[in-house]
C-alpha cells in the first residue's frame, strides 16, 4: 500500500534526521493540530458557558452564590474566633507567674464547619431568598431611588417584613441544621432559647439599615445579589453565634468527704 509506504519513510526520514514533525504526521493521517492558544480559548469559552447557563438558571445561581458567600463569612469568623482564642492565651501567658508551658491553641481551619454552612445556603438559605424578594417586589412594588411618600409605606413594609419573619426562620433554621449535622437534636431547645434572641439582635442592627439601602436604592433584579453581598456580615453572625460553645452547668451533689 502506498500510503504505508509513505509512512515508513516519514518516520525513517525523522529517526534520521533526529526529529519528526508531528504536525506534518497529523496532517498526513488526516488530523489538523491545534493552533497555539487553543487550549486556553477552550478553557475561557468553557467559563463562559458555565457563567451564561448560570445566569439562564436564576435560582441556581442565587443557591450557588449563597452557598459561596456563606464559605467566606464562616472563614472570616473561624479567623475571628481564632485571633480572640490567640489574644486569651497571650494575656493568660502574661500573666501567669510561672514559665508558660502550654502549647499555642489550635488555629486550623474547620472545613467541615464550612461545608455545614454552604449547603445550608445552597439547600435552603439561597433558595428562599430569591422566592422571597420576588414575592416582596410583586405585592409591593417600588422603583430604585424612588424617595417619595408613596414609596414610604411598602418600603418600610418590606424592612420589617424583612426582619420579622424571614430573621427568625433562618436563625432558627440554620440552629436546627448546626443540630441535625452534630446530631445533637436534643439541645436544640437550649440552643433558640439561649442564642437566639441574641443572634437576632446582632442581625436587626446590621440588616435593617441594609434592607433600607436595598429596597431604596437598588433595581428588584440585582436586590437577591445585593443582600448575598450584606450576607458575608450576617453569615459571620450566624456561624458565631451556632459554634458558641454551650455555657458548663455545674453537676450538684458531689460532695468531698
Amino acid at each position: 500500500d502506498e500510503r504505508i509506504r509513505r509512512r515508513r519513510r516519514l518516520w525513517a526520514r525523522g529517526a534520521n534526521d533526529g526529529a519528526v514533525d508531528a504536525s506534518a504526521t497529523m496532517r498526513f493521517n488526516g488530523q489538523h493540530p491545534k493552533p497555539r492558544g487553543a487550549h486556553t480559548r477552550t478553557r475561557a469559552y468553557g467559563a463562559q458557558g458555565a457563567l451564561e447557563a448560570l445566569n439562564s438558571k436564576p435560582l441556581l445561581k442565587s443557591a450557588v452564590v449563597c452557598a459561596a458567600l456563606g464559605c467566606v463569612g464562616d472563614s472570616v469568623a473561624q479567623r475571628r474566633e481564632a485571633g480572640t482564642r490567640r489574644a486569651a492565651a497571650a494575656v493568660e501567658a502574661a500573666g501567669s507567674k510561672k514559665k508558660p508551658t502550654a502549647a499555642a491553641p489550635n488555629v486550623a481551619h474547620d472545613f467541615t464547619r464550612t461545608f455545614k454552612q454552604a449547603m445550608y445556603n445552597f439547600f435552603f438559605y439561597g433558595p428562599v431568598q430569591h422566592y422571597w424578594y420576588i414575592e416582596l417586589a410583586k405585592r409591593w412594588p417600588a422603583r430604585a431611588f424612588a424617595l417619595t411618600a408613596e414609596s414610604l409605606a411598602p418600603f418600610a413594609t418590606k424592612v420589617f417584613l424583612n426582619q420579622a419573619l424571614l430573621g427568625p426562620v433562618v436563625v432558627s433554621t440554620f440552629f436546627l441544621w448546626g443540630a441535625v449535622w452534630s446530631n445533637d437534636v436534643k439541645a436544640y431547645p437550649g440552643k433558640l432559647k439561649r442564642d437566639m434572641l441574641p443572634t437576632l439582635r446582632a442581625g436587626w442592627s446590621f440588616w435593617v439599615p441594609a434592607s433600607s439601602v436595598n429596597f431604596m436604592c437598588v433595581p428588584t433584579k440585582h436586590q437577591v445579589l445585593y443582600m448575598s453581598a450584606c450576607s458575608i456580615v450576617w453569615n459571620v453572625i450566624l456561624s458565631l453565634n451556632m459554634n458558641k460553645p454551650a455555657p458548663v452547668v455545674a453537676v450538684a451533689g458531689n460532695k468531698k468527704k
